[in-house]
Formats: C-alpha cells, sequence, structure tokens
C-alpha cells in the first residue's frame, strides 16, 4: 500500500483518538522509552495480520510487517501520537508519547482490495 493510501484511510477511518473506550496500558519503560515486550504485546493481542500500517504523520507513515513495528513506532512516538492498523482496518493501536498504548476493535472494516 501507498503512503498516500495510509494517509487517506487513517484520516477517513481514524478519526480523532482512542479516548476511553480504549484498553489502555503502559507501554514505556522506567526510562521513558517505547518498551519492546510491552509494545509487542499489546500490538499481537489487537491486530492479526503481519502487516501493519503505521501512521503518525504525513512523513511518518508506513506499512510495516508487524515484526519491523516496535522500531518504527519507537522512533515514531518521539514526534507524536502513533496509530497502527491491520490492512483491514479491523483494529487499531495507538501510542500516545506520554507512555500508554491503546488497543481497539473497530466495526469500519474495509474490503482487503481497496
Amino acid at each position: 500500500m501507498k503512503n498516500r493510501e495510509i494517509i487517506t484511510l487513517m484520516h477517513k477511518l481514524s478519526h480523532g483518538r482512542i479516548g476511553p473506550s480504549g484498553d489502555w496500558v503502559r507501554v514505556f519503560n522506567d526510562r521513558e522509552e517505547l518498551d519492546e515486550g510491552k509494545f509487542n504485546k499489546l500490538l499481537k493481542d489487537a491486530i492479526q495480520s503481519d502487516i501493519v500500517l503505521i501512521y503518525q504523520s504525513s512523513i511518518n507513515v508506513t506499512e510495516a510487517n508487524a515484526s519491523e513495528a516496535y522500531k518504527i513506532v519507537a522512533e515514531y512516538v518521539k514526534h507524536g501520537i502513533v496509530k497502527l492498523a491491520d490492512p483491514r482496518f479491523k483494529s487499531q493501536v495507538e501510542i500516545d508519547p506520554l507512555g500508554i498504548g491503546a488497543k481497539y476493535r473497530t466495526n469500519k472494516a474495509i474490503n482487503s482490495d481497496a
């Protein structure tokens, strides 16, 4: 999926923040850095796809293997809130620079051919 397509999907299907409907957990370690174990658990619990869409801004956006997501998100979260979604948009993850992350199941799934 091209960056422009990811940006369009995130803007269209991910309005605002997850808010209180999300299952929020701490994902930073004591050094206030993204904790790889906590992040990977949250991602695995939320997104059952080998591919994830990662969006922080129109500059920091990519499609990546789930195994690569930690390194990308650890860098992007330095610049602001990072949103992740599976390619069909069935579930989302939001990572906040305050050190918390949430998962959210959505009913806005899209056709995988989109």
